[in-house]
């Protein structure tokens, strides 16, 4: 089966509250394992960044769950597309609370074609790679 990914940006409504933000992370994380799809939620306090990846029906139905909660509003596409393999297959939702400055770093990545180069440190660094790297040295802090 192809595999796809998106990658959205949306400022956080004001009524999202300390208390609801792990409910609804929790109820998305139970969404996505049922469907097959895999996300990591960046939250910078005002906004978020959302990375969905796995079958174009799991990514389809999960951008739609996504997009019908009212917490998000001024939904971005930063970019769509196929995929060769899935970059967090262990986690059906990462939820990373991250600064302003990297929210901003991410938005402003290239994300075209979710290219990340191995190998050794490129400049500029792709939202892939970014996004990779802000996950794998925050892992230890997420919760299973």
């Amino acid at each position: 089966m192809s595999k796809c990914a998106v990658v959205f940006v949306s400022a956080a409504v004001e009524e999202i509250g300390e208390e609801r933000l792990p409910e609804v992370m929790r109820a998305g994380r139970e969404f996505n394992a049922k469907c097959g799809s895999r996300a990591v939620v960046c939250f910078d306090g005002s906004r978020f960044l959302t990375y969905l990846e796995g079958t174009a029906s799991a990514v389809a139905a999960s951008s739609v769950y996504t997009q019908s909660f009212t917490l998000h509003t001024e939904i971005v596409e930063l970019a769509r597309g196929s995929i060769q393999q899935l970059r967090f297959p262990a986690h059906a939702l990462l939820f990373l609370r991250i600064s302003e400055a990297e929210l901003k770093a991410l938005m402003r990545s290239n994300w075209v074609n979710f290219s990340q180069r191995f190998g050794g440190k490129f400049i500029p660094e792709t939202g892939m790679e970014r996004l990779a790297a802000l996950v794998g040295n925050r892992l230890d802090d997420v919760p299973q």
